[in-house]
């Protein structure tokens, strides 16, 4: 019976550790796709983009894979409080850079947009905020990085900055007060 047991606790400890192999394979993926994401939609702020609805296919993404299981926080108190904060902090810095994104209407009519030097700001202190938010969770209730609470919060802040964006792009078009705040930029 020594035999079996001792046969059984050397299976569940090689399990064990290749079950944490996995975990940091899959964690050390997941940190690669929220890095990739994050400079794809970097770069993309900085070029001259049509200002259309198609962006929300991104931000449905975004949030779908955000909500991935595990999901984007344990299912605590702390945890659901700090994920609400941090979505609450991604919207915030949404309508901000929503609002400082440089607009302008080419000769056919169709708004375009292009972030400038006030944008990368933003977005810097948009993910410094959000580690910020991850850091302090860490500290009060040891949780550990969660690359889909991050994707979430991503999905969430360029859904609201493009909410804004399409709200100028409409007094844009009407020539509203917007007209005369945004400026072209080849």
């Amino acid at each position: 019976m020594t035999t079996a047991n001792t046969s059984m606790s050397v299976l569940a400890a090689a399990g064990a550790a290749g079950d944490e192999r996995l975990a940091q394979l899959i964690g050390g993926a997941n940190a690669l796709l929220v890095l990739a994401v994050m400079a794809l939609v970097l770069v993309l702020q900085f070029r001259p983009r049509r200002v259309r609805a198609a962006v929300f296919v991104w931000v449905a993404l975004l949030v779908g894979r955000g909500l991935v299981p595990p999901g984007p926080a344990r299912v605590t108190a702390a945890g659901l409080a700090f994920l609400v904060l941090g979505l609450a902090v991604s919207a915030v810095f949404g309508v901000l850079r929503g609002r400082a994104m440089p607009l302008w209407r080419d000769a056919d009519g169709t708004v375009w947009r292009k972030g400038d030097s006030t944008v990368l700001r933003l977005w810097l202190l948009t993910v410094g905020a959000r580690c910020a938010v991850s850091a302090v969770e860490y500290a009060l209730t040891d949780e550990p990085f969660n690359g889909n609470a991050f994707l979430l919060g991503l999905g969430v802040t360029l859904g609201v900055q493009h909410a804004v964006l399409l709200s100028r792009r409409t007094a844009l078009r009407r020539g509203g007060p917007e007209a005369a705040v945004s400026a072209p930029r080849a």
